[in-house]
């Protein structure tokens, strides 16, 4: 499946941001799993570099 787009409708991303553990770097689906969310996956499946300058979290 070859599918494109280029934005993500609110609801989802804020389900993401919701379920997203970033201490263990996963989408936590209560009772049905986890999903892996570190930089290769995230290269590995959007296709984004994994170079540049380090994203600062905490302000």
């Amino acid at each position: 499946m070859d599918l494109a787009a280029s934005s993500m409708p609110g609801d989802l991303s804020q389900w993401i941001m919701k379920h997203y553990d970033p201490e263990i770097l996963q989408i936590v689906i209560p009772e049905r799993g986890k999903i892996p969310v570190d930089a290769a996956s995230v290269r590995r499946i959007w296709g984004l570099p994994n170079r540049g300058r380090k994203v600062c979290f905490e302000n």
